[in-house]
């Protein structure tokens, strides 16, 4: 059983998927919700922007392949394993390609 608090590439993949819900959330309601160029769509955007930079942190410390360290960033919602070691990043099995 893992511990409730394990820093996986499940975890990482997790959260960075909530925080970019939350940056289309906080666009559409700057764009849809709020009257131009107040001060109320200037805090949802810049609100945005820090999500953004949230998930790249996320990406970085957490986006990482189990079994050989490797970053990974590009497709990190999607990817199902390791670019470099080719092994599934849930499991940890040899991906056949």
């Amino acid at each position: 059983m893992k511990a409730r608090y394990d820093r996986t590439f499940e975890y990482g993949q997790k959260i960075v998927k909530y925080l970019l819900i939350l940056v289309i959330v906080l666009g559409l309601a700057s764009a849809l919700l709020v009257p131009q160029n107040s001060t109320a769509q200037w805090v949802l955007v810049i609100a945005a922007f820090a999500m953004i930079a949230a998930a790249l942190f996320v990406i970085y410390k957490y986006c990482r392949c189990p079994y050989c360290g490797k970053r990974i960033f590009g497709g990190v919602l999607a990817v199902k394993s390791c670019p470099k070691c080719r092994r599934n990043l849930i499991t940890g099995k040899k991906v056949k390609k």
